[in-house]
């Protein structure tokens, strides 16, 4: 993969990209070349694409259709360089910060890691995330069973063992001296077939009810609320819990005290079919 695709996302000026790539890509293929790129992407001039580099001409939306497609862009890549384009070329003050507020809010986005599918098994255990964040955070010295019984409910050593040595294999986990360290701060499953994580699901769902049922207030959060309400406040509620939800991830990415490892699920779903009402008249 190209490099400068690869870090697309560090880039603060598009064309510092694209001449980043450009010359990348002459190093890479013989045959790479302005004209080149240009039949690619569809430019009727050979040194368009140059232009822009040097700032003597703007990308309009058209070009950067052309650019994305002859780029080879996955759909973030192209919001992402849609949005430096406006930030670099916005003469309105207004638009360029909403340009540069997209940016960030990308950059945050990509601050996950995509767990492939061929990480599924990452998701087949309950425990799996659980011990990834333990190992790091738990004074345990390499004694799988003080490990093993940090979790509630507690699991076996020898689970506690294969666990940390999946996560390590699976680069989700790395090993610096005498401590465990995350390779990547957030984890999400974007890419993993809704039915791989069934089991997980239901597994946390099972936990969740147990720690109502026997878990002191103090130490677990649960509220269960009746609404009746129209499709747009149901959207609504969506925008509200997932914003919650991702100023709490934020705020627990920034904690340095960590104290105990937590599951939080946001959960709305109908308890009844869409109701009818018959026309006023």
């Amino acid at each position: 993969m190209s490099i400068a695709l690869e870090h697309l996302f560090d880039y603060d000026d598009f064309r510092k990209f694209m001449q980043d790539y450009f010359e990348e890509q002459k190093k890479m293929r013989s045959v790479f070349s302005h004209r080149f790129f240009a039949a690619k992407a569809g430019f009727s001039s050979s040194s368009y694409c140059l232009n822009v580099i040097r700032g003597r001409f703007n990308l309009t939306h058209k070009s950067i259709e052309k650019i994305s497609k002859a780029m080879d862009f996955e759909p973030l890549q192209k919001e992402y360089f849609e949005a430096l384009v406006q930030y670099n070329q916005a003469e309105q003050v207004d638009i360029r910060e909403q340009a540069w507020k997209q940016i960030l809010q990308i950059r945050k986005q990509i601050e996950f890691t995509h767990v492939t599918t061929r990480e599924q098994a990452y998701f087949s255990k309950w425990y799996y995330p659980i011990i990834r964040e333990l190992a790091v955070d738990l004074d345990w010295h390499e004694d799988y069973r003080v490990l093993a019984r940090s979790l509630t409910p507690q699991i076996t050593t020898e689970e506690a063992r294969k666990a940390v040595k999946n996560l390590l294999e699976w680069g989700l986990l790395k090993k610096e001296g005498d401590r465990y360290e995350l390779t990547s701060q957030m984890l999400d499953a974007a890419e993993i077939p809704p039915i791989a994580l069934r089991q997980i699901r239901h597994e946390y769902i099972q936990h969740a009810i147990g720690a109502v049922e026997s878990m002191p207030k103090d130490e677990r959060f649960a509220t269960f609320t009746t609404l009746a309400m129209s499709k747009s406040s149901y959207d609504y509620a969506v925008e509200i819990l997932e914003d919650a939800r991702k100023k709490i991830i934020a705020r627990a990415s920034n904690d340095t005290n960590v104290e105990r490892i937590y599951e939080m699920m946001l959960v709305a779903f109908p308890m009844s079919k869409m109701l009818t009402k018959e026309d006023e008249g």
